[in-house]
């Protein structure tokens, strides 16, 4: 900044709050609230784009429940079907015809549809809910 004069004193340009206010010598940080989330508290999904191996992925972190989607129960692999307007997964970009490939860590590919189903309603209970 390139300093002016200002009265009898000098100070940097864009320091001048105001015509009769002293130069601005500090900047307070407003200080903001918090909000931590344990691991206890996420959820994994990783999606695939569509049914093909080779798709692109998306993985995503729900950090509420409920999830806002809905797939055809007993059918693997399991498909989105739905996804509720103003929804968690909505809101993460979960859109219709995702895969889920991956709950947290363990990949389903090669899983049944009920040992799937428990893992995503055992990680489920864990979230807050909205």
């Amino acid at each position: 900044l390139v300093p002016a004069a200002y009265g009898s004193r000098t100070v940097q340009m864009g320091a001048i709050l105001c015509c009769n206010q002293d130069p601005v010598s500090k900047v307070e940080t407003v200080p903001q609230k918090e909000v931590a989330v344990t691991a206890e508290e996420t959820f994994t999904l990783t999606f695939r784009a569509d049914i093909s191996p080779d798709s692109a992925k998306k993985v995503v972190n729900f950090t509420k429940s409920p999830l806002g989607i809905s797939f055809s129960p007993n059918a693997m692999p399991i498909v989105v079907k739905d996804v509720s307007e103003g929804g968690e997964a909505g809101t993460l970009g979960v859109q219709l015809g995702m895969v889920i490939e991956k709950i947290g860590d363990e990949d389903i590919t090669e899983a049944t549809y009920d040992d799937a189903f428990a893992l995503v309603k055992s990680m489920v209970e864990k979230l807050p809910t909205a």
